[in-house]
């Protein structure tokens, strides 16, 4: 019997395996989709590779809030920076965050990820136009 691509191990972490990690995302292209699923994570990438160094939690928060709209919430998006998004790019090996001191250090970005984030980042700000007689496929 045949594996699918899904079912395979191979290349990833222990934890990773059974579903508990996220795995590098030098590690697989899984673990890159992981990383850019959420739209506040994408958005904590723009920000993280915009800056280029260490940032604050509370000044990264702010800039992802500021992209999200008027009616963010700063403190919310902080919070939900702090439990859920950043351990996701930590478990990546894309950032580093130190809680105490609430800085969080871009390590890079490996081309792979590079990549899509860059295809991501042009889709979500790239308006999109659908004139009834004009549109085609290729425009989106």
């Amino acid at each position: 019997m045949s594996q699918s691509p899904s079912d395979s191990t191979e290349g990833r972490t222990a934890d990773d395996a059974d579903g508990n990690g996220l795995g590098s995302v030098d590690d697989s292209l899984d673990a890159i989709f992981e990383v850019l699923v959420a739209e506040r994570r994408r958005r904590a990438l723009y920000v993280l590779h915009r800056r280029g160094g260490p940032v604050a939690l509370s000044d990264l928060a702010e800039a992802v809030a500021s992209c999200e709209g008027e009616d963010a919430d700063v403190e919310r998006v902080a919070a939900s920076l702090h439990h859920v998004h950043l351990p996701k790019l930590v478990a990546a090996n894309v950032a580093e965050y130190d809680p105490e001191d609430g800085t969080v250090r871009p390590l890079g970005h490996p081309e792979r990820l590079y990549r899509h984030l860059s295809a991501a980042a042009e889709d979500e700000y790239r308006p999109l136009r659908r004139a009834a007689e004009s549109a085609t496929l290729s425009e989106f």
